[in-house]
C-alpha cells in the first residue's frame, strides 16, 4: 500500500476491515484514517499490547474481532491471551474486543479448507 495514496478512497468506504497490528499513523495518505473492523491472530495481541493506548484508546470505535486455538482463549483462567484481554478491557473498558468461539474457529477453518484446499 505504501505509496499507492489511496488513503482517502479507503476512507470512503463503507466498512474498513484491518489485519493484525498493521499500522494507519504516519500512513494516512496511503491507506487512510479509518479503520471500523480489525482482525486479530492470537499470535498478534502481544504486538497490540505494545502500543495499547494507539489500538485501545486512540481506535476506541474499532470493532477487535480475535481469533486463535481454544488453549490460548479458554476463559477458566489458564488461556494466556484471553487473559491478557481480558486485563485490556479493565484498563480500556470502552474497548471493543470480541473473542471467537472454539464452534466458529472450527467452521471458519472449515471453510478455509475448502475454499483454498489447504489446512490453516
Amino acid at each position: 500500500m505504501i505509496g499507492q495514496k489511496v488513503g482517502n478512497e479507503i476512507d470512503q468506504s463503507s466498512c474498513i476491515w484491518r489485519m493484525n497490528n498493521a499500522p494507519t499513523k504516519g500512513y494516512e495518505e496511503d491507506v487512510g484514517h479509518m479503520t471500523m473492523i480489525r482482525v486479530v491472530s492470537h499470535t498478534s495481541v502481544p504486538l497490540l499490547l505494545k502500543n495499547p493506548d494507539y489500538f485501545f484508546k486512540e481506535a476506541n470505535t474499532t470493532i477487535y474481532v480475535i481469533w486463535g486455538p481454544f488453549r490460548n482463549m479458554r476463559k477458566d483462567g489458564n488461556g494466556i491471551v484471553y487473559n491478557m484481554l481480558k486485563k485490556t478491557v479493565d484498563i480500556y473498558p470502552n474497548a471493543h474486543i470480541y473473542v471467537t468461539t472454539e464452534k466458529r474457529m472450527s467452521h471458519c477453518d472449515g471453510v478455509f479448507k475448502k475454499e483454498t484446499g489447504k489446512d490453516r
